[in-house]
């Protein structure tokens, strides 16, 4: 069951990519410099809690005695209101940046897919660890 969310989450950033970048190029080119200045403050800063989330992780498991199914459940509770809460400002962003109707639709079909694959990826480590 595991490697069906290894699966998963391979094809969903695959196709998810696919998709996207068939919203993009239904944009003009001053729409893509829209898109492209419109993001670039989330793609600069994006990664820093991303990244501070992992090193806690890293740093309550390896340096602590906090019980590590706690710590798992905490981190991947926090790791999926982070992709949420990414995908809330994506689109808020999207809204203000009024690009066409139909990137948008290209855009949120392809956040919905990765957290998809994300979704199903978490849920089979964490059921498949409950079956062994």
């Amino acid at each position: 069951m595991e490697m069906s969310g290894y699966i998963a989450l391979l094809v969903a950033i695959i196709v998810s990519r696919i998709i996207n970048e068939r919203g993009y190029r239904r944009l003009s080119a001053d729409e893509k410099v829209r898109l492209m200045d419109g993001f670039s403050a989330a793609r600069a800063y994006s990664l820093i809690p991303l990244v501070i989330l992992i090193l806690a992780f890293y740093l309550m498991m390896t340096q602590t005695s906090f019980d590590p199914k706690v710590v798992s459940v905490g981190y991947f509770t926090l790791l999926i209101g982070y992709v949420i809460v990414r995908a809330v400002l994506n689109q808020r962003r999207m809204k203000t940046l009024q690009l066409p109707l139909v990137y948008q639709k290209y855009f949120t079909l392809s956040q919905v897919l990765s957290m998809l694959g994300v979704a199903w990826f978490f849920f089979t480590m964490l059921y498949g660890r409950r079956m062994t």
